[in-house]
């Protein structure tokens, strides 16, 4: 059963429940107001008859002959009646009354009670030996509360129909965004984009929230696939020259002397690279980074000291002018995104050298490298290189910007904010 089906269900038992119990309450009130009044009207006939009864010394009374006619008039439907030690003495109104009216009361007790479809009260007067019931039929007060209960029964079914109608319509206006957000997620493997969820109440944020995280998760699987594809291209043609050199040796077309094992060194020494490169990429991407105070000037030197044998090698020079710098983030990614940097310098440059700096200006800290390389007229496009790729993200899960110049040489500024969490 559906969650529509439950409420509606729900709200229409509800509904039954306390109709049921308001009419009963209702049924019950009227029966004992109707009751009470008939006790009360009982009560002042019998104190009249006390007060105007005169008991003779013979056991015989004698009564007004106005209180006789009033309970003897066709328009009364009330009988009294007087007992004097237990014996009847005197009866009025209704002939066919039972005699006595409450066999009970008339040897012990008093008030009002009801016997065999009769409200009889009972008055004592103990000095003089005299007891007066009056009573009256309650078969016109139980015909005219009769049709009650089935007429209530039917109200009652016919509102709790409609309470549940009016749940059932009110709820499925209420759950309309969630069963759009679920026809969304049906089709999530689609191409179609998740539908705007408009309202303020509960339901709608929820689906507004849910909304969000399917296209959130849709993105991210975009960028898994982007991802995927990037790194099965980047990864195809050292793997390839790789594998031809293995299979070149082991076929005996070329020699394994030290020339193919520095190649394949190199080759070795690509897929490293792109593999580290890749994982940073990803890490930064996806968010997964650690937070932790990290020394700039340590992540310099460190720099420094790797790419020296390198820069040398290719008659480069390579400074470091190192400030002290702290900033809170990730020192395995920023030292990824500073060897990029300083590996892309070394490689455009074939003379004069390469400087790393770090420091702060402007209330930020930075990582810098600056080459004496051709330069360039135009930045170079954002996913141009996977080396450049993984700094821009590193630099934005850390919270902070590249900038690249260009000109007689280039200079790139990897921007962090000091005493700032990384974005992440």
């Amino acid at each position: 059963m559906s969650l529509r089906a439950r409420l509606a269900w729900v709200a229409a038992g509800l509904t039954l429940l306390g109709a049921a119990i308001g009419l009963v309450l209702t049924y019950v009130g009227l029966l004992n107001l109707r009751i009470t009044k008939i006790d009360d009207d009982n009560r002042l006939l019998a104190a009249l008859v006390t007060d105007v009864v005169v008991v003779r010394e013979d056991q015989t009374i004698r009564v007004p002959g106005v209180v006789s006619t009033y309970f003897t008039g066709e328009r009364s439907g009330s009988a009294v009646q007087v007992y004097v030690d237990g014996q009847l003495i005197w009866s009025g109104g209704v002939p066919n009354a039972p005699r006595p009216l409450d066999a009970e009361r008339l040897l012990l007790g008093a008030g009002g009670h009801s016997v065999n479809d009769w409200r009889v009260f009972t008055l004592r007067d103990e000095d003089a030996g005299v007891v007066v019931q009056v009573g009256g039929p309650l078969v016109g007060l139980r015909e005219v509360l009769g049709p009650y209960p089935l007429l209530g029964v039917a109200v009652v079914l016919v509102v709790a129909l409609l309470s549940g109608t009016l749940a059932w319509w009110i709820v499925g206006l209420a759950l309309r965004p969630l069963r759009r957000l679920s026809e969304a997620a049906e089709r999530f493997t689609s191409e179609g984009d998740v539908p705007a969820i408009p309202g303020r109440d509960e339901p709608a944020r929820l689906a507004r929230a849910f909304g969000e995280l399917l296209r959130h998760l849709r993105a991210e699987r975009d960028r898994e696939r982007r991802f995927l594809a990037y790194a099965a291209h980047e990864l195809r043609t050292p793997l390839s020259a790789l594998r031809a050199g293995l299979e070149s040796a082991r076929a005996g077309r070329i020699e394994p002397g030290p020339d193919l094992l520095q190649r394949l060194h190199r080759e070795a020494t690509r897929l490293e690279n792109l593999a580290q490169n890749l994982l940073a990429l990803s890490s930064a991407q996806a968010g997964d980074t650690a937070v932790e105070p990290v020394d700039l000037a340590r992540i310099a030197g460190d720099a420094y000291d790797r790419f020296l044998p390198l820069a040398l090698e290719r008659g480069l020079t390579l400074d470091l002018d190192a400030a002290p710098a702290e900033v809170p983030g990730d020192a395995r990614l920023i030292d990824q995104a500073l060897s990029n940097l300083v590996s892309n310098a070394l490689r455009a440059t074939t003379r004069g050298g390469v400087v790393i700096r770090c420091g702060a200006a402007d209330g930020r800290a930075f990582l810098e490298v600056e080459d004496s390389g051709i330069g360039f007229s135009e930045p170079p496009p954002e996913g141009k290189g996977l080396g450049l790729r993984v700094v821009r993200a590193v630099a934005e899960a850390q919270g902070g910007a590249l900038d690249i110049h260009g000109g007689n040489g280039t200079r790139a500024r990897l921007w962090l904010q000091p005493g700032a969490a990384p974005a992440v």
